[in-house]
């Protein structure tokens, strides 16, 4: 059986690894980058900590699984009657394929906001985010406002940390009249708004003590170098970072007249995760209850890998059957909520629990030793602005 797997997020990763275990038939993955980017982390490698936590190179990755084949190239589209992805550089032909291509941003037609907004998506995001911080510091001109947009788990992270960053820059290179802060903004009744009332309640309480202003039921209208506009209200800036909104790939907009997309743009799957026959399709990408996170992600291509284990040995398959998984987010360091099942625990104890779920991530896709090194690296300085 030759299995292709197109995309290296968690899903993608997982599946290959898990297939690789059960010597599922011959294994590619396909990757428009070289490396593992662990998004989750991301606040923290944009805001001074080790980029070693948030970048692992492939290579690394597989270095035990010798019968996964990485393979560096984007595919652009898929042929399901001759089996064949193609790719930009050369076409693919697959037996089984599982498509985990994760999501893109989306800034909602905001006037200027993909002009000028900063992002932590991607590594050319966090290095363009870093190098506007340095230049600010050594021009001793940081603003006065630091706005984030959006306040999801990954703008409360980023507030949480890009605050205590900025004291620590102003405090290092004795920035006496800096009177830096950080602005949260949602457009929703409340921040957290995909997790609980309480985390909402809890965290928000965190924020504000930590001299971050957070505005809710606010909406961004327009985004310029120098300013930001919010429900007509200029907010002098040149530090607007965006960690709202996201769609699904544009792989499956381009190729739509192959798969059943919901209205949201995501893929609707059976209950094997099939999308067509023997086209797989997994985490960020369909529209299974609880999508969007990575233990889901994990989770769908374990499925996946035990699935095409069953077929290759002829036995009974099962459905897949979606699950909750804890959730949480730190707001500075040693500070962190954590819920699930309704039971929450937040301070001290609640980053604790944080970090062990990013090791436990982390364990999930490496060794233990490397598992461990990385989840290390948080709290290893790497720039100094």
């Amino acid at each position: 059986m030759n299995i292709v797997i197109v995309g290296s997020g968690f899903g993608g990763i997982k599946a290959a690894i898990e297939l690789s275990k059960r010597h599922v038939g011959r294994i590619t993955l396909i990757s428009d980058e070289e490396y593992f980017l662990h998004h989750a982390t991301l606040y923290a490698t944009a805001t001074g900590k080790s980029m070693a936590e948030s970048v692992v190179p492939l290579k690394h990755v597989f270095a035990n699984y010798p019968n996964v084949k990485v393979v560096h190239d984007k595919i652009i589209s898929i042929d399901p009657s001759l089996r064949l992805l193609i790719g930009g550089k050369k076409q693919y032909h697959y037996d089984k394929v599982v498509l985990s291509l994760g999501s893109v941003t989306t800034y909602f037609g905001i006037k200027g906001m993909a002009e000028h907004c900063f992002g932590i998506k991607s590594l050319e995001d966090i290095k363009k985010f870093q190098n506007h911080i340095h230049e600010a510091v050594v021009e001793d001109k940081l603003d006065k406002e630091y706005v984030i947009v959006g306040a999801g788990p990954t703008g409360v992270e980023l507030a949480g940390a890009l605050c205590q960053y900025l004291h620590s820059i102003v405090k290092l290179h004795h920035l006496k009249h800096s009177k830096a802060r950080v602005t949260l903004v949602e457009a929703a009744p409340r921040i957290l708004p995909r997790m609980s009332p309480t985390s909402s309640k809890v965290v928000s309480k965190r924020l504000k003590s930590m001299g971050i202003r957070v505005m809710v039921n606010h909406k961004v209208e327009a985004l310029d170098d120098d300013y930001i506009l919010v429900d007509g209200k200029k907010i002098d800036t040149t530090t607007a970072v965006w960690t709202s909104g996201v769609a699904n790939s544009p792989f499956f907009r381009d190729n739509a007249d192959l798969f059943d997309l919901a209205p949201n743009g995501r893929v609707n799957v059976n209950q094997h995760l099939e999308a067509l026959p023997d086209v797989y399709v997994i985490g960020d990408n369909n529209t299974v209850k609880y999508s969007g996170t990575a233990w889901s992600a994990m989770g769908q291509a374990t499925f996946v890998a035990k699935h095409l284990s069953r077929l290759a040995t002829k036995r009974p398959t099962q459905a897949f059957r979606p699950r909750s998984y804890a959730s949480g987010v730190p707001v500075g360091d040693g500070w962190g909520y954590v819920e699930w099942m309704g039971i929450y625990a937040a301070g001290k104890i609640g980053a604790a629990l944080r970090r062990h779920m990013e090791l436990a991530g982390y364990r999930q896709l490496m060794p233990r030793k490397m598992a461990k090194e990385l989840w290390r690296a948080h709290n290893i300085p790497e720039i100094d602005a």
